[in-house]
């Protein structure tokens, strides 16, 4: 833990990196889903001026928005060179697990994480999206690797580093906000816990004194100067967004029971030997988080507290509870994860093995068992590379060679903005019955489109009357995106 770096590690370290690229350039070049093609459109086409002083949606993570427009400007406009800054930022954060992993657990243990992360399918879905969370995920590994060593009492310049850090973070998303709140929450208790004389559980008698608060005050500084020119629509959008937009909103999106759910659903769509497995591992990292607790506190109790500090603060602001907020625990949990097999692979090794080099036996134990974790996350990548993440081109395509000479096309909903703006620009939108009604008393037959149902249904609940009353449903295009399938209706 923290030694130095040896030769076959730095190998190790660049074939589980290089395969971890090449997972992620799989298909890389598939269908854009609906956030992609907002950042596209609405943010990453704009002049790079306009780009950093527009914040009409959560949908701008800007230093994501940034590195895209650099990569379409300099690759053109496709669907891989947007999502390459995701891929490059995925790759990365695999290298700052490995890199936040030596300084808590061993060197085999933090090799098995960073390719646990590369194989992983949900990593692999997030690196090939087109949006902030691979970034972020990456500053977070990093920020919290420079936190865990600046509470061992290091260089104050290290401090430093940790506030620009903090402050990309933050530009790449605001759920940052969540971590560091989590950070100064375990320097006040470290601190407090010093001040009382009781610090036998921090890491290193050396004490960081106060270069948490330059740290994080010096960050904090950072970061209102990039938000500086933001601050005033940032108020409007974040008060919208709260709000839920009622005619629009779905409120279970809201509840975190709907969140755990839709969370276990994306590791095999209710598979029941997966979730068997997910369960499994749920326990594992348990274990490690518990071992660890008494080993290395700092590192431990941060993801025991961002979880609940987070869903609290968007349960009370009433915010959605996306799974996606949670995605840059992910390299916490894998580190949890592997670590929990190594202790119960060496505490099941000790208890059968009487005889010589018992600790030995249990590293390999904790190797093969980790290798098997790794090959069966292999079994999940399937679903991430046959599907596109919404098939909006699909059910383009399929209209479009179907359609007659006569017949109009519509959609409804939020699938109106992908279309519109992107896949089929002269498709018809429809807002109300009236705009449907008109369509249909032309010659021909009349198509309906929609994706997200739950919010369409919820916004649009006449137009989905008269579509169930008086079209049919021709067919389902499905997507690796829970509920993202894009329905195609005809006119009865």
């Amino acid at each position: 833990m923290g030694e130095p770096v040896k030769r076959f590690e730095w190998l190790s370290l660049v074939c589980i990196l290089a395969v971890a690229l090449v997972l992620r350039l799989i298909h890389l070049n598939s269908g854009l889903w609906y956030d992609e093609i907002v950042t596209l459109v609405v943010y990453v086409r704009l002049p790079t001026v306009d780009l950093l002083t527009t914040y009409s949606t959560l949908n701008n993570h800007i230093l994501f928005s940034l590195a895209a427009k650099v990569s379409v400007t300099s690759f053109g406009e496709s669907p891989w060179a947007l999502r390459l800054p995701a891929v490059l930022f995925g790759v990365g954060s695999v290298a700052a697990t490995w890199w936040l992993g030596r300084q808590v657990v061993s060197r085999g243990e933090s090799l098995l994480a960073a390719l646990f992360l590369a194989c992983s399918s949900h990593h692999i879905w997030f690196s090939q999206n087109a949006r902030g969370y691979t970034g972020l995920l990456l500053a977070a590994l990093v920020a919290t690797t420079l936190f865990v060593k600046g509470m061992r009492g290091t260089s104050r310049s290290i401090w430093i580093v940790y506030a620009v850090v903090l402050a990309l973070a933050m530009y790449m998303h605001l759920s940052a906000a969540f971590l560091f709140a989590t950070h100064a929450l375990i320097f006040g208790f470290i601190l407090a816990k010093q001040r009382l004389g009781r610090d036998r559980h921090v890491e290193s008698p050396d004490a960081p004194g106060f270069g948490p608060l330059l740290g994080l005050g010096l960050g904090g500084v950072l970061t209102l100067l990039c938000y500086g020119p933001l601050l005033g629509q940032m108020v409007g959008t974040f008060t919208k967004a709260s709000s839920g937009e009622p005619e629009g909103g779905v409120t279970e999106w809201k509840n975190p029971i709907w969140t755990l759910v839709e969370t276990l659903e994306s590791f095999g769509q209710g598979d029941p030997v997966i979730l068997v497995g997910v369960a499994a591992g749920g326990i594992l990292a348990l274990v490690g988080a518990i071992h660890l607790c008494r080993q290395h506190l700092v590192f431990a109790l941060i993801p025991l507290i961002h979880v609940p500090l987070a869903l609290v603060a968007l349960i009370v602001g009433s915010f959605r509870i996306w799974p996606r907020f949670f995605f840059v625990d992910a390299g916490f949990a894998i580190l949890y994860l592997v670590h929990g097999t190594f202790v119960v692979a060496r505490t099941a090794t000790t208890l059968r093995r009487r005889g010589a080099r018992p600790e030995l036996h249990g590293h390999w134990a904790g190797v093969a068992a980790t290798l098997v974790l790794v090959f069966g996350s292999l079994f999940l990548l399937p679903r991430t590379y046959q599907l596109p993440k919404q098939d909006f081109v699909g059910a383009r395509d399929y209209i479009e060679s179907a359609r007659g000479p006569n017949d109009a096309v519509a959609s409804v909903g939020l699938a109106s903005k992908s279309y519109s703006t992107f896949y089929a620009p002269d498709w018809e939108i429809v807002e109300n019955v009236q705009q449907l009604e008109q369509l249909r008393a032309n010659e021909g037959n009349t198509w309906l489109v929609y994706s997200f149902p739950k919010h369409t249904i919820n916004k649009y609940p006449e137009i989905i009357d008269v579509v169930e009353r008086d079209f049919e449903l021709v067919d389902t295009f499905w997507g690796s995106l829970n509920e993202g399938q894009v329905l195609v209706y005809r006119n009865r």
